[in-house]
């Protein structure tokens, strides 16, 4: 566990540090080579990511103390519906008010582009860009919080649940999920990520559904894509 989900993402971190502090230990060590081509391979991130889901799937399916109605649990997912809805509701006019907040009394929201031009990303993807909501709207629910899940909802409960109480399991799963955008090198980033970790742990642990979570996932990841609050965990963002 402390291999996979907590010095992976912090080695992957060192190699997308804006500052570079890891380069010269790793040029120290003859691995500067190593170092470059772990900083390109990062653009190759989604597809990663997406391999690595399938593994865990693939581990997951070939476990027969595993209940394979996890990966997907459509009746359950429907079940807890309501509650997911209803909680989002709240959480995603937090969310827009939260994000008002920073573009209105912040700098954090805005950004220089290629050409010097000043932005704010607060509902710069609705106001300029609609059709980008729609792309995400169809691509990330499959290509990035599906995988996602898998990992560290299904494989991550399954594997530790007989090592912890319940308490220990969800706080060590939103460590987990929050420290995977450790990459991001971004405390925004972090503040998104683990308050989304322990809603996601929460639903899962509630309802044994892969899908469920996913869908909670991607209506929150969306959402933070319409406000501007994507910005922190888009992954073209990395290393900037």
């Amino acid at each position: 566990m402390l291999l996979i989900f907590f010095a992976t993402p912090g080695f992957v971190a060192m190699l997308t540090d804006p500052k570079e502090r890891a380069k010269p230990l790793f040029e120290s060590m003859g691995l500067g080579l190593m170092y470059k081509i772990g900083q390109e391979a990062i653009a190759f991130l989604i597809p990663t990511l997406i391999v690595i889901g399938l593994i865990a799937a693939l581990f997951l399916l070939r476990d027969k103390a595993f209940e394979n109605r996890r990966l997907w649990n459509a009746r359950a997912a429907r079940r807890d519906m309501p509650r997911i809805l209803g909680i989002f509701v709240a959480g995603a006019l937090a969310m827009l008010g939260a994000a008002w907040a920073l573009a209105t009394y912040t700098d954090i929201m805005s950004f220089t582009t290629g050409d010097g031009r000043t932005i704010s990303a607060f509902l710069r993807l609705p106001r300029e860009a609609p059709i980008i909501l729609i792309f995400i709207a169809i691509g990330y629910p499959w290509f990035s919080c599906y995988p996602q899940e898998i990992t560290h909802r299904a494989y991550f409960f399954h594997r530790y649940e007989p090592l912890m109480s319940t308490p220990w399991l969800i706080a060590t799963n939103t460590l987990a999920f929050g420290w995977l955008h450790a990459p991001f090198w971004s405390i925004e980033a972090l503040a998104l990520t683990l308050p989304g970790g322990l809603l996601f742990a929460w639903t899962y642990h509630r309802t044994q559904s892969t899908l469920a979570v996913t869908i909670e996932h991607a209506l929150y990841g969306w959402w933070a894509f319409f406000t501007g609050l994507g910005w922190f965990v888009f992954a073209g963002s990395i290393g900037t």
